[in-house]
């Protein structure tokens, strides 16, 4: 049996700052889906977060599902403001959501 080919997750805030966006990085895709969730409503949680996952057609490897945080400064920023980015390892699910 071949091993699902893993790929990255990332959750950031939009540009705009409105909102917190799921998706995840597609090698040789020149715009990636993604799911939305609005900054009012608090972080997603790791519920929320495999559920906007699944309905992307991927699934988190390993049951812990955890997620690494760091921050990075918005590139081109004089004021250097930093964005908190979130990323997780995640496969193809093999039955993909209808």
């Amino acid at each position: 049996m071949t091993q699902p080919r893993a790929l990255r997750a990332h959750m950031i805030h939009s540009w705009d700052g409105t909102e917190w966006q799921v998706f995840v990085a597609l090698p040789d895709e020149a715009r990636w889906p993604h799911v939305p969730f609005p900054i009012t409503d608090g972080i997603p949680t790791l519920n929320a977060r495999a559920a906007a996952l699944h309905s992307l057609g991927f699934t988190p490897l390993g049951a812990e599902q955890t997620w690494e945080w760091m921050e990075t400064v918005f590139e081109g920023d004089p004021d250097g403001v930093v964005s908190l980015v979130a990323t997780t390892t995640v496969a193809p699910e093999t039955d993909p959501p209808a």
